[in-house]
């Protein structure tokens, strides 16, 4: 069995399962991402107390969103597009606010536990 998801935070009541995608440029590729965990942060979005998505770091830009699984299974499934794109992700995600510490970002991820 693969994993869904790259990390696994808990905020009561819920659990986030966040698959996390970092890429230079405007867009993340749908090749960076395993349908399998497509497939399955879709179903466990589905289960109450569950919140499943992806965030999607646009290193170029330093903007980073989450964006829920529901919306990136069925963006995926539609076929018109190869890549999720930075305007993509302005519209349909949260942002998440970020610092950069050097070579690493520290996180501010008080909007997605809103969510």
């Amino acid at each position: 069995m693969k994993n869904p998801c790259d990390f696994i935070l808990y905020k009561n009541p819920n659990i986030y399962l966040l698959e996390l995608k970092s890429h230079k440029g405007k867009s993340i590729p749908f090749g960076a991402i395993q349908p399998n965990q497509i497939e399955s942060l879709y179903r466990h979005n589905k289960i109450k107390g569950i919140i499943a998505g992806f965030v999607f770091n646009y290193r170029d830009n330093n903007e980073t969103y989450f964006v829920d699984a529901v919306t990136v299974y069925h963006f995926y499934h539609m076929g018109e597009r190869k890549s999720f794109s930075l305007e993509w992700a302005r519209d349909k995600g949260i942002l998440i606010p970020q610092k950069l510490k050097r070579t690493r970002y520290q996180y501010d991820l008080c909007n997605l536990l809103k969510y």
